[in-house]
């Protein structure tokens, strides 16, 4: 609790209290992330960010009494807010609730944001410890989701701007310095979670930014911190040059980190001796190699199975990932098809995670089994029913459910299924 503001744990009390009081056994677990988790929380400012474990699903009553409470809080402390969501212990993916400034909603919360950062750097209150929640988010999910976010809602929102610039200029100029901080250090945490693949405060993104980019810009997020601290200094004079400099910075930083992305260039290679030392010393978490196989404990059972076939993952010429394509007896478990062949111990190391190289690893997959197995039509993969993260990756790079269940080493998985189409199979 020692990083939790004495403000914010007085808030936390009244609604632990007034929940066990009205709904004695529902929560089942209380987590912050969020400002707090980052050590970006200012007061009077931040919100406080939650996630509630319920024990049930919510019903009326419960969500009467819920919304109630908040309402509450939101009347007898003014500051800090609590914002969250409830989703049920037993399956975090359901469709669960929020509360955010007031309103209290039905929502499914699949912003990976959220499960990265409470898995990585959340504080626990109530229940299990965060290492022990089925938080499958890896670096990977947030990068994308962040490309995405940058060129929808940003880009969009940016492009909008631009088509409104007389008006805008003639917008108070206190509106308008609140947009200058929303839009300024909303991208620069953008920018930095695709170069770091990290997650950090607006104000620390800030920063980040007056030392990665060119002094054209200093002016421009200096004022956008000044304005997030509450502080007087000012580097513009008037709305239009605020606009319009606001402008070239979003549309400059959204082109920098769409070019971040096509930095590498990845290949699929038959594995050679001279990959085994970066094989060796290749890194994965504790928790992916529940679902994996380390590279070196894959290779050593390849040396006595002729039928597995191990092959590298490269960018930039460097091993990045690796997985082995297998064809034996085993391959009978997972399809009826004998010109299939069965993807195995698949993974990225760690420090190229959240680069898209799995997506494009997996999109050049049936091409290379083309080319070195013509004789194969199909490619088939297990994943564990609990690896949410791995099947996402799976499913969207074009394999499907194949109906099909095994049980494996850590229990029940899906049976997936790849069509590789061309000349000598279609």
């Amino acid at each position: 609790m020692e990083k939790i503001p004495e403000s914010v744990q007085k808030v936390l009390g009244h609604y632990i209290k007034k929940c066990n009081e009205e709904l004695p056994g529902l929560l089942a677990g209380l987590y912050l992330h969020g400002s707090i988790a980052i050590d970006g929380y200012i007061d009077g400012e931040s919100d406080v960010d939650f996630v509630a474990l319920t024990s049930r699903e919510l019903t009326d009553k419960d969500i009467s009494v819920l919304k109630g409470i908040h309402v509450n809080l939101a009347e007898t402390c003014k500051n800090p807010q609590l914002d969250g969501i409830y989703v049920q212990s037993s399956n975090l993916a359901a469709e669960g609730f929020f509360y955010n400034e007031g309103t209290f909603g039905k929502a499914v919360h699949n912003i990976p944001v959220t499960w990265w950062l409470l898995k990585n750097k959340g504080i626990t209150l109530l229940g299990p410890a965060i290492n022990e929640l089925p938080l499958h988010e890896t670096t990977e999910d947030l990068t994308e989701y962040v490309r995405k976010n940058m060129n929808d809602y940003w880009a969009t929102r940016i492009s909008a701007m631009e088509q409104k610039v007389d008006q805008l200029i003639h917008y108070p100029v206190e509106q308008i310095e609140a947009e200058m901080e929303w839009t300024v250090l909303g991208l620069l945490r953008q920018f930095y979670t695709l170069k770091e693949k990290d997650i950090i405060s607006k104000i620390a993104a800030g920063e980040y930014g007056l030392r990665e980019l060119g002094p054209k810009w200093h002016g421009l997020i200096q004022e956008a911190i000044h304005i997030r601290k509450g502080r007087p200094e000012r580097s513009f004079s008037t709305n239009e040059d605020r606009v319009n400099t606001m402008i070239q910075f979003a549309k400059g930083l959204i082109e920098s980190c769409n070019k971040l992305q096509l930095k590498s260039e990845v290949k699929l290679e038959n594995y050679q001796i001279a990959h085994l030392k970066q094989l060796t010393d290749y890194e994965l978490t504790e928790s992916q190699l529940i679902y994996t196989s380390h590279p070196s404990n894959a290779l050593e059972v390849c040396e006595t199975d002729k039928g597995r076939y191990p092959i590298v993952i490269l960018s930039n010429g460097v091993p990045a990932g690796f997985f082995v394509l297998y064809q034996g007896e085993e391959l009978v478990e997972y399809t009826e098809n004998p010109n299939a062949i069965l993807l195995r111990a698949y993974s990225v190391a760690l420090p190229f995670q959240g680069q898209g190289i799995a997506y494009s690893s997996l999109e050049l997959l049936p091409g290379f089994v083309r080319e070195n197995f013509p004789q194969v039509n199909e490619v088939v993969l297990a994943v564990n029913l609990r690896n949410e993260a791995a099947q996402r990756v799976y499913l969207r790079s074009g394999f499907e459910d194949s109906g099909k269940r095994v049980m494996g080493r850590m229990g029940e998985q899906f049976v997936y299924r790849l069509k590789v189409k061309g000349e000598k199979n279609s």
